[in-house]
C-alpha cells in the first residue's frame, strides 16, 4: 500500500483597526499598513482599498504568481507580465456577492513558439490558484501574448 501523501497547512494573519466611520487600517508585522474602507458604491470613499478590490486583487495576484511559478519550473522565459482584473458584484441568491472575476493578463514572451506552453501553463495556473479555488465567483482568465 502506497503511503498517504501529507500536505502542509499554512496560516496567514492581518489585523484591522477603525480609523473613522468607514475607514480603517490593515496591518501585519513587517508589512506596510494599508488604508481600507467602503467604496463609494457603499457610502465610502474612492481613495482607499475596499474589500471588493482586495478580493479581486488577491485572485489576480495569485493567478500571476502561480503562472510565474509554473513558467519558472518549465523554464519559460517571461519578458513582461501585466494584468488587469474586474469583479462584478450583484444581488444573487438573496444577497450581494462577487459573482464574476475577469482576469486579463498580457504576457510578453521571448519567442512566438513559446505561446502554446504559456497557454498550457495558464490552464494549470487557473486550476492551481488556491485563492480563485477559494471563492464562489466564476473566474474568467483570458491571457494575451506579445512577442
Amino acid at each position: 500500500m502506497e503511503p498517504k501523501k501529507t500536505f502542509k497547512t499554512y496560516h496567514f494573519k492581518n489585523a484591522i483597526a477603525l480609523k473613522t466611520a468607514r475607514r480603517g487600517i490593515m496591518t501585519h508585522e513587517g508589512h506596510l499598513p494599508v488604508e481600507i474602507g467602503s467604496p463609494p458604491e457603499f457610502k465610502g470613499a474612492a481613495d482607499v482599498w475596499c474589500p471588493e478590490e482586495l478580493l479581486i486583487g488577491a485572485v489576480n495576484t495569485c493567478l500571476m504568481l502561480t503562472f510565474l511559478s509554473f513558467a519558472q519550473h518549465r523554464q519559460l522565459e517571461i519578458a513582461a507580465y501585466e494584468s488587469g482584473a474586474e469583479g462584478i458584484v450583484e444581488h444573487a441568491d438573496g444577497k450581494y456577492r462577487v459573482t464574476q472575476i475577469r482576469v486579463q493578463p498580457v504576457v510578453s514572451l521571448k519567442r512566438e513558439n513559446d505561446i502554446p506552453l504559456a497557454q498550457e501553463l495558464f490552464k494549470g495556473a487557473k486550476e492551481g490558484c488556491f485563492i480563485s479555488n477559494s471563492v464562489t465567483a466564476t473566474v474568467d482568465l483570458t491571457p494575451q501574448f506579445r512577442i
